[in-house]
């Protein structure tokens, strides 16, 4: 089985789709084995748990933005939202329809004197072995979600790069959601990575880089 790990952003929409309030539906969300940590910090933080959005409507930045979950066929969101693990410092881990209130937190803020990517690296080390121990990974997360993440040693990793004219592209987001959609989309798995291409972007080479693989992708620049 194949996991897509995305990223987050501390960049949030004030939307509001849901009345309730977090406590009356969050044993409905992804992880609820996790859910005393959850309390804990939002109680400490003082997070107010209404109202609410779905995880793909609260967050923003390009790469929700051009994922436009919303938007994709009903099996695509239904495949996503299945094998989605969404970081997140206050809720350790999400899916991608997970109902959330807005917050504001960083990983980098401190939970009785731990930081707060610490403080889930250790936590969430038994739950990502148990998920993740055996299976594909699509790492399309970023470095600072990396790091409150222990990717077991015996999972498949799959990480991208970008180039643009022969120049690494820095600004990552919408290449990783288009990534994504045609993972998902196309049903590519480790046989066809090759395969994978959108807007002028084609894969250049995919390297072995210890237990991960490196898939490389190469535009022209005429689009993003």
């Amino acid at each position: 089985m194949a996991f897509f790990l995305l990223p987050h952003s501390g960049q949030q929409s004030r939307m509001d789709i849901v009345r309730k309030d977090l406590f009356e539906v969050w044993e409905e969300n992804g992880f609820s084995q996790i859910n005393p940590l959850r309390e804990a910090l939002i109680r400490h933080f003082k997070v107010k748990t209404s109202p609410l959005a779905p995880t793909y409507r609260r967050l923003k930045g390009r790469f929700w933005e051009e994922l436009s979950f919303w938007a994709l066929p009903k099996k695509v969101q239904e495949e996503i939202q299945e094998k989605s693990l969404v970081p997140s410092p206050l809720f350790g881990l999400l899916k991608v329809e997970d109902l959330i209130p807005q917050y504001e937190l960083d990983w980098n803020d401190e939970y009785e004197g731990e930081k707060l990517y610490s403080f889930w690296k250790r936590h969430l080390k038994e739950l990502l072995e148990s998920t993740l121990s055996g299976q594909v990974v699509f790492d399309l997360a970023s470095t600072q979600d990396r790091k409150a993440l222990t990717i077991p040693e015996n999972a498949q990793v799959i990480s991208f790069i970008y180039y643009r004219k022969e120049k690494r592209v820095i600004n990552t987001l919408p290449h990783r959601a288009y990534t994504l959609r045609y993972i998902v989309e196309m049903k590519v798995d480790l046989d066809t990575l090759e395969k994978i291409n959108f807007l002028d972007y084609k894969v250049r080479e995919i390297r072995e880089e210890g237990n991960a693989l490196l898939v490389v992708m190469e535009s022209e620049g005429k689009y993003i």
